[in-house]
This record gives structure tokens, C-alpha cells and sequence, in this order.
């Protein structure tokens, strides 16, 4: 496995979904935790080039992973693989889970850039789970990684940041995994 020591080009991201886990190899992770609430459970992940969530209940699991499309991941019951340009939403309905995830790819001039990244860098100390990574060179801004959590009745909302010092971009996604009534 070649070690890579920057953030990818932010063109290079994808948005990957699946309905089944990913084993933990195929994704190279520096921080993770596991939530757990009304039976389900959610594991998500922070790696160099984006983010693993997989959110699973009873009958269900659903895998999101954004990262680059050098990441060499499962085709087997992918149902979402999409290049991370511009702002999009896609949504999947399973039985008892609907997946619903919007995205944007923002570049923005320097100045906002480096004043976003000062946001992120104060973000980061509340979120539930964080990670910053090395500037491709000691003058550059850190790569910045977070997720915010938020336990609803009915599922599970994650925001995530990445923020790409060398493309003077940020990527956002806001993903909601929804319990729905079977009753």
C-alpha cells in the first residue's frame, strides 16, 4: 500500500454508497468512533482522503464513503458512485432506512479560503469526531477533517468538512439515515 502523505486533488473525490460494510482494510482510517442509539449504530470514520459512514439497525446497513477514485473499493451492491463536483443530493430507500445525502464541492478565493479554514480549525475541538492532517508543505494551511453528529427520534444527521488547502476548496456533505415506520 503506497503511503500518501497529502490531500488529494479535490477533483479526484467521489461519493461511493453501498448497501453492506466495508471491510475496515479497504479504507485507511486515522480516526473513527462508533455511536450507538435505539438499537442501530453508526461507525464512522476519517481518513486522508475523506470519510467512512456506515449506519446500520436491525435489517439494514448502509455505507457511505467519500474519498478518491484511486480508493480501490467493492463493487458488490454499490448502488451510488458519483464524482464530487458542484452541489447534488441523492437519496435511497431500503425497507426500514432511507438515505438521503446532499454535497458540495466550493472552491472559493484565498481569503475566504483561509478564513473558512480558521472556522474549521475552531469547529473542530466540538465535533464529534476530527482530524488534521499536514499541509503539502510546511507554508501551507492544514488539511482540515470533522464530523458533527446529530441523534434524532428517527435516525441519524452527519455533517462533514474537508477542507483542501492546495485547491482552495471545501467539501461538504450533510447525510441523514431516516428510520422509517413499518407499522
Amino acid at each position: 500500500m503506497q503511503l500518501q502523505l497529502t490531500r488529494p486533488d479535490a477533483a479526484d473525490m467521489l461519493l461511493r454508497t453501498f448497501e453492506r460494510p466495508i471491510h475496515p482494510e479497504l479504507f485507511d482510517s486515522s480516526a473513527a468512533c462508533t455511536l450507538r442509539f435505539g438499537g442501530n449504530k453508526a461507525r464512522l470514520r476519517i481518513g486522508r482522503t475523506g470519510h467512512l459512514l456506515e449506519f446500520q439497525s436491525d435489517d439494514a446497513i448502509i455505507t457511505e464513503v467519500a474519498a478518491t477514485r484511486q480508493e480501490d473499493l467493492p463493487v458488490n451492491r454499490r448502488v451510488i458512485d458519483r464524482r464530487l463536483i458542484g452541489y447534488r443530493t441523492h437519496m435511497l430507500d431500503l425497507p426500514t432506512v432511507r438515505y438521503h445525502c446532499s454535497y458540495q464541492l466550493e472552491h472559493v478565493p484565498l481569503d475566504v479560503y483561509l478564513q473558512l479554514h480558521r472556522e474549521f480549525e475552531v469547529d473542530a475541538r466540538n465535533a464529534t469526531l476530527s482530524t488534521i492532517f499536514p499541509g503539502s508543505s510546511p507554508q501551507s494551511p492544514e488539511c482540515i477533517s470533522l464530523l458533527k453528529c446529530d441523534i434524532l427520534p428517527e435516525g441519524l444527521v452527519v455533517h462533514a468538512f474537508h477542507t483542501f488547502p492546495d485547491n482552495a476548496a471545501v467539501l461538504r456533505t450533510q447525510t441523514l439515515f431516516e428510520l422509517l415506520n413499518t407499522d
